[in-house]
């Protein structure tokens, strides 16, 4: 296997350079790029055709050297143009005080603990002077609204929206961020400050699959009466995990069987699959193949817009529309070329894909059980065939998680122990339920077809959930608390491959490879070992409670929120502290609070529950703002609720 037989990865690496470049350098204006393209593309074009007039070979360097730096600037260009902030008309750009503005719903409401929902594009604004504006740009609006709010509703709403804040805490998830990477950058609570004028059809294509979506959940709710079930169903048939019960949600995560209720590859695959067990592409005429493939490439795609269109829906359609397209002059096509030509695709249509974690695991996943999982198989070959299926969906488990687990732990600092095992229940049981559960889609609207469907697939989840919940009941199911650095996920790829090519090809080079990659990774990892303490105080910001760090290795909470402290606390923790924790001495004198910090002469005090008293010299503050620490000139009392800060002692 040559690298040169894959010109798609080849192409896919340089555009992604360029997509990666361009949130680092973004230096130069879109005019600069588009001259850069245009010369380098001239110049690559005189370089070819000379060649071939002359019938000689000349720089052969430099010629590839030119396609690439085009695939580059490429990735710069359309990077450049999906960036919100160089599109003028935006709201971002226009922050007025609005009386109301005009928007079109773009989604079905969505149920939340205290209000409902949805996503709105905005058309135009009003401000308090009577000025109009046409800005664009999308809104999350939460409403209570007694009647439901329905894609293409064409809505006045009152007041302003304002910007999503960004991350107020190191390592807290940047939810500003990531909804900026789907277009949302406003959000705003409206009550019931919303007025239906008409109906407007901006995405007649999205509409109708939404309006589909909504009627098939409906049918659900109505026939399938088990509370988990029917979360399940939603999630494995149509993708829509966001009203999983913590409960559901914390045993799929801990088995390790997330995967089956995200709508994925496996989904797409077995729908993909099922057309080729009636009949054979390559036994039609040219005729009745390309008809053939083509009514399976719109089913396909018909089901990535029914689930939503997540990045893992989007690459397997993609990649299973680039084979079917191939088929139809029966070719064979290279499964990476394949895979490689998909991902460019997707990321000329949308490069922030790159950082979905979806889009990453996905790709990861495949790659993995396509490298991987051979060469696990080849290990050890069963005689008995029930022993060989169940050796072939462990490797395939196996492959997967080797190759994507620094992802998962490094976005959940989770490690589900027993995956192999889930995967003996999770695997088939989907392939179960989608094989009751999709034509139970198709006849939802047929009540004596949809019901017994319905049944069936209602017994076959709760089986499953009943298989799953007891795997998470086993002792040490899962490990938590994991944190990798970014530069230890690049030392264990360059491992794994390089341990890869030594079962593979044994190579002394593979060996020194390995050795080296250990040796630099251990010089990396020196001044976590060795560094000094310091004498910082580190004081988190959050809605409500208070939490504080001290020296990497003390710590106190006080009346935190679960989900605060795991999304704004736990994370820095994880990040920073060093294996021994200790919890700081505190007591209570009224409505004052006394911590005591060690080698410090007086405590901290939290007077009123409400605002930090400092008795200690400071050398210096730092807040937290825009992702970075900054030194702040001045610190008398700190209100809880306020920007992060450290503090360092004299």
């Amino acid at each position: 296997m040559k690298f040169s037989e894959f010109p798609f990865l080849r192409y896919v690496l340089f555009f992604l350079l360029g997509v990666l470049l361009y949130t680092k350098l973004n230096l130069f204006p879109l005019e600069v790029l588009l001259l850069i393209l245009g010369i380098s593309y001239c110049l690559y074009c005189f370089l070819v055709i000379r060649n071939r007039i002359f019938k000689i070979y000349q720089f052969k360097f430099f010629i590839p050297f030119l396609a690439y730096m085009q695939l580059v600037v490429l990735g710069l260009v359309f990077n450049y143009q999906r960036d919100l902030q160089n599109q003028q008309d935006h709201l971002i750009h226009h922050q007025r005080h609005g009386e109301m503005y005009l928007a079109a719903a773009l989604a079905n409401d969505e149920p939340k603990p205290n209000s409902i929902a949805n996503r709105v594009k905005l058309l135009a604004l009003k401000d308090s002077v009577g000025n109009i504006y046409k800005n664009k740009g999308e809104v999350l609006i939460y409403h209570k609204l007694d009647e439901s709010i329905l894609p293409g509703d064409l809505l006045i709403i009152g007041g302003n929206p304002e910007r999503i804040p960004v991350s107020q805490n190191p390592k807290e998830f940047d939810y500003a961020s990531f909804m900026e990477r789907q277009q949302v950058t406003h959000s705003q609570f409206v009550n019931t400050k919303v007025l239906k004028v008409g109906k407007i059809a901006i995405q007649p294509i999205e509409d109708f699959f939404l309006g589909l979506r909504a009627s098939i959940m409906n049918g659900m709710d109505q026939m399938i009466l088990d509370t988990y079930a029917n979360q399940v169903a939603k999630a494995l048939l149509l993708g829509q995990k966001k009203n999983l019960e913590k409960e559901v949600n914390d045993a799929y995560v801990t088995a390790g069987a997330m995967h089956i209720l995200a709508v994925s590859g496996l989904h797409v695959g077995i729908i993909y699959g099922f057309f080729f067990l009636f009949v054979k592409p390559f036994r039609l005429k040219l005729a009745k193949r390309v008809l053939y493939l083509s009514i399976i490439i719109l089913l396909i795609w018909s089901y990535a817009l029914l689930t939503g269109l997540s990045p893992s829906v989007m690459r397997a359609a993609t990649m299973f529309s680039i084979m079917a397209l191939a088929q139809m002059k029966s070719r064979s096509p290279s499964i990476f070329n394949a895979i490689a030509l998909s991902a460019l695709i997707l990321l000329v249509y949308d490069p922030l894909l790159i950082f979905a974690v979806g889009f990453q695991l996905s790709y990861l996943a495949l790659i993995g059980i396509l490298l991987i999982q051979p060469v696990l198989v080849k290990l050890w070959i069963p005689k008995s065939k029930v022993v060989e299926y169940i050796w072939q969906i462990s490797t395939v488990g196996i492959a997967a998680q080797l190759m994507t687990f620094p992802i998962s732990a490094y976005y959940f600092h989770v490690f589900p122990s027993y995956f192999i095992l889930s995967n003996l229940v999770a695997i088939p049981g989907a392939f179960l339920i989608m094989s009751f559960g999709v034509p139970f889609m198709i006849f939802a609207q047929i009540p004596f077809l949809a019901k017994p469907l319905a049944w069936i697939t209602e017994w076959l989840i709760r089986i499953v959930n009943q298989l799953i919940f007891s795997i998470q009941e086993l002792p040490f199911a899962k490990i938590e608390g994991i944190f990798l650095r970014p530069d230890f996920m690049l030392a264990y790829w360059l491992i794994l491959i390089l341990v890869l090519l030594l079962v593979i090809q044994p190579r002394k080079w593979h060996l020194y490879g390995i050795a080296s990659v250990l040796l630099l990774f251990g010089f990396i990892g020196i001044d976590k070992i060795f560094k000094n303490e310091n004498s910082d105080l580190m004081i988190y910001s959050l809605n409500k409670g208070f939490s504080i760090d001290y020296k990497e290795k003390y710590y106190f909470d006080y009346e935190v929120p679960e989900s605060d402290f795991n999304y704004k606390v736990i994370p820095n923790r994880l990040a920073s502290f060093s294996r021994e924790k200790f919890p700081l001495i505190a007591f209570s004198d009224k409505s004052d609070l006394y911590i005591f910090l060690p080698n410090l002469e007086k405590p901290i005090v939290l007077k009123h529950m409400n605002v930090l008293e400092i008795n200690q010299s400071i050398h210096n503050v730092q807040v937290y703002n825009q992702g970075e620490w900054r030194l702040q000139e001045s610190f008398l009392d700190y209100k809880l609720g306020d920007r992060a800060l450290k503090l360092v002692f004299k």
